[in-house]
């Protein structure tokens, strides 16, 4: 039996956390103690490497840690202690960066792969697992994770198992419940679990999970009094948000079940006070975009107790332009694109029976939205309503685009607009085909989808623009087309695209050539090197500058170098080196010196390897860079020596 699997991850990242080892100097260095020695050693090791990591996750940048721990993972054994404690940290990061289908992955990999008892014990086993549990209901998998705990419950044997974990299934069971809506379930399960787990009551997440079942079950007043009961320096924001939201549905029961205006009043006013408190909450403060959305789903609601249109269209267009991707306080409270719709609507006809607009006089209803959208505050939201109302009603194909050209127009100058745009039209059963938007529109909409990394909808909305438009937008349509190609791996497509749009062209506008160059760089970025130096050849002298041409050339040599194709490399670094009259000294140029220095040394040609170096030395003045360049001098003479005697050669440092 493998010993280290014994060692449950959370005991290695405690000891992580809690300081390295300490290495007695003065302990003997043979047999036994050596070893222990080296043991400790490496344990020391390896917690630094993972309170490094930590640092990393809090930091925000749970991506760049994973990539570091790969690295360091690789670097042990595997299903060995220290291998376990980085996969403990591995399953931390996907949390961190809510990539549940990863580590869903990750685990089923894990327990398909380790010898039970040999290489992972029950202990690790079940931690994993639970872990599991989480993801797939943090994924909207309820009916999965329910089968998955019932089997981890009705399978092990309690009194042999980490006294923790019980209590921690039951509650995913809670919550599986809560999710798949089965609320007598939930309730009953909550009773259950109140009665065996006495010691847990006072629990943050406990109370929060049985005010979220109160709140399914129509007890909205016990939900706000476990609320109220937690300590406020504990409570995160979506615990307070959570609480608000059980003081208006308990108002909202008030109210209703009140008889005589007093009480009624008494409960307005109640929920105007939570109202007031949520715009001082979100007006001009720096929020995250989760804690931003839960003040405004609280807003929402409010509003919709008020009977507010107004104030409800405002705080879903600022819940909708986050594009979060999990819900903030639960699948129970929700929003969605069409709901959005639906009061845009609805607010149109209202403002059409004010004026007497009919339906079908679509001249009537476009004069007076051209008059309120050239207005501002109200006037100008009101236009935005109409122009909805026309959009989604005239059987005009050409009226309705011009309807919804004024709705994005209206929305996309409005905090995160184009987000709420590409939420409204791609994610809602409102809108059933892209052509209600002009050309235009989808554009942008292309654009935004690249920017988010949504290869899928960028590609989608492409096909619905299988033919570039008449006058100055085609290049920038075939350039938009071109980059989709590339992100969809189509390369040869994407280039062929290019080369017969650039070859017809006998000038460029500079703004257009970055547009390019733009999608030449994303050759680049995934290795298609040869094409893109193929695409840079196509573009003619002429069009370039000088400062462009040094750009050109130091990217070309990018190219070469990538294709190992190093003395060509060292001549493009060259040549960019040297492009600017007057400029040969500049940070760029020594940039791009530097580089050719390596690349020569690269091709065996030391020579003028050294030379370049030699040369660069003269001019630099960061000491830092200076002892860089004698440390690849010392690496070039080392080498010309190594030609003349043939011994294991090593190359200058990039």
């Amino acid at each position: 039996m493998n010993k280290s699997a014994d060692t449950h991850p959370d005991k290695s990242i405690v000891a992580a956390e809690g300081g390295t080892v300490k290495n007695d100097s003065a302990a003997p260095t043979t047999g036994h103690a050596a070893a222990q020695q080296q043991k400790n050693k490496n344990r020391s090791i390896t917690f630094r490497s993972l309170a490094q990591l930590n640092e990393l996750i809090e930091a925000g940048v749970p991506a760049l840690a994973l990539s570091l721990l790969e690295e360091e993972q690789r670097r042990r054994p595997a299903f060995t202690a220290d291998w376990y404690a980085f996969e403990y940290k591995r399953i931390v990061i996907y949390s961190a960066m809510s990539d549940w289908d990863m580590l869903e992955k990750r685990v089923n990999w894990l327990l398909e792969t380790a010898i039970p008892e040999k290489q992972i014990t029950q202990k690790i086993r079940l931690w994993f697992e639970t872990q599991q549990v989480i993801a797939r209901l943090q994924s909207g998998q309820p009916q999965k994770a329910l089968r998955q705990l019932q089997f981890l419950i009705w399978n092990n044997d309690v009194s042999k198992i980490d006294h923790s974990l019980p209590p921690i299934w039951r509650r995913l069971v809670i919550r599986a419940y809560v999710a798949l809506k089965l609320d007598e379930d939930a309730q009953k399960a909550l009773v259950k679990y109140n009665q065996d787990f006495q010691a847990a009551r006072a629990d943050v997440d406990w109370r929060l999970l049985q005010a979220r079942v109160l709140l399914r079950t129509g007890r909205p007043r016990q939900a706000e009094e476990i609320l109220a009961a937690m300590e406020t320096d504990k409570m995160s924001d979506g615990a307070r948000a959570l609480r608000l939201l059980a003081q208006l549905q308990s108002t909202q029961q008030q109210s209703q079940s009140a008889r005589g205006k007093l009480k009624h009043a008494q409960a307005q006013q109640r929920i105007k006070v939570i109202a007031g408190q949520m715009r001082k909450k979100l007006d001009g403060q720096v929020l995250s975009p989760s804690v931003r959305w839960a003040y405004s789903y609280v807003a929402y609601r409010a509003a919709v107790l008020l009977q507010d249109s107004e104030a409800q269209m405002l705080n879903l267009e600022s819940m909708l332009s986050l594009a979060l991707k999990y819900p903030v306080l639960g699948e129970d409270y929700t929003v969605g694109a069409d709901d959005l719709w639906a009061l845009y609507k609805r607010e149109g006809i209202r403002i059409a029976n004010e004026h007497n607009l009919l339906v079908g006089d679509d001249p009537a209803w476009l004069a007076l939205i051209k008059k309120l959208a050239g207005k501002t505050g109200a006037a100008k939201r009101q236009a935005l309503y109409l122009s909805v109302t026309l959009g989604l009603t005239s059987r005009n194909q050409s009226i309705r685009q011009q309807a919804h050209q004024t709705v994005v127009e209206t929305l996309e100058s409005q905090r995160n607009g184009l987000a709420l745009v590409n939420r409204l039209y791609l994610h809602s059963n409102t809108i059933h085909d892209f052509s209600v938007m002009p050309p235009a529109v989808r554009y942008r909409l292309v654009d935004y989808a690249l920017g988010e990394g949504d290869i899928a909808e960028a590609a989608q909305l492409m096909k619905s623009l299988p033919e570039p438009p008449q006058g100055d937008d085609a290049f920038d349509w075939r350039m938009r087309k071109a980059r989709v190609l590339v992100l969809e791996g189509e390369y040869e497509e994407s280039a062929r695209l290019l080369t017969k749009t650039i070859s017809a062209l006998t000038a460029l506008e500079d703004k257009a050539l970055d547009r390019y160059i733009q999608v030449v760089f994303d050759f680049q970025t995934v290795n298609q090197h040869r094409q893109a130096l193929a695409l840079f050849d196509l573009i003619r002298p002429a069009w370039l500058n000088d400062k462009l041409k040094r750009e050109i050339y130091f990217w070309k040599a990018e190219s070469f170098f990538a294709l190992k194709n190093f003395d060509r490399a060292a001549l493009y670094y060259l040549k960019s080196a040297t492009a600017l009259k007057n400029e040969e000294n500049d940070l760029w140029a020594q940039s791009a010196r530097y580089k050719a220095a390596g690349a020569l040394a690269k091709a065996g040609i030391y020579d003028d390897a050294e030379k370049v170096y030699k040369d660069l030395l003269q001019v630099t003045v960061s000491e830092s860079r200076k002892a860089l360049i004698k440390q690849n001098l010392q690496h070039i003479r080392l080498l010309k020596r190594a030609q003349r005697n043939p011994v294991a050669q090593q190359t200058p440092s990039d």
